[in-house]
């Protein structure tokens, strides 16, 4: 080895544990807090009638996304995936989100229960609201955005769990 080489090793080094230490604090910040015990949503044993309508939400997970969309032929956005699921129920609810928020009756985080619709305010202006349809196993079935298919999440994500807006109980 030549003396050159020795003496770029320790820069090199110190270069690259610079580095690392610069993008140690920007990951760590971007971690949400875990769900406290108390807001945990447990899975539930379900009702006939609500086993039909998350039977019916799990059958359509792999959808394609489509803003608008209130079909399996043609996609759903996520208030248009809940009408059609309950429609096919027997139950019509209104088409948008926002007037979603008003059907049925009121459910605190605790009492949730498959069947109940539940949903997220997914936008730091507070203009975006998300939609899903709970099962028996503490998740919800959903169309989440474009470019995406319907699928099953967990209420208890950190995510979600931060993005929690309400519930309401429609069956």
């Amino acid at each position: 080895m030549t003396g050159r080489a020795i003496s770029r090793r320790p820069l090199f080094l110190a270069a690259c544990l610079l580095a690392c230490a610069a993008l140690l604090p920007a990951c760590a910040g971007k971690s949400p807090a875990p769900v406290p015990p108390e807001d945990v949503v447990a899975p539930r044993a379900a009702t006939p009638a609500e086993q039909k309508v998350v039977r019916l939400a799990r059958s359509l997970v792999g959808t394609p996304y489509k803003w608008g969309g209130y079909s399996p032929r043609t996609g759903f956005d996520c208030s248009g995936f809940i009408w059609y699921v309950y429609y096919q129920n027997g139950v019509t609810l209104p088409r948008m989100t926002w007037q979603q928020l008003n059907a049925g009756k009121p459910v605190q985080r605790a009492d949730i229960r498959p069947g109940d619709l539940v949903f997220h305010q997914v936008d730091k202006d507070g203009k975006s609201l998300h939609v899903g349809v709970v099962t028996d196993r503490g998740t919800f079935v959903h169309a989440p955005s474009s470019g995406k298919n319907v699928m099953e999440s967990s209420l208890n994500s950190p995510f979600w769990a931060e993005h929690y807006l309400g519930a309401r109980r429609i069956l």
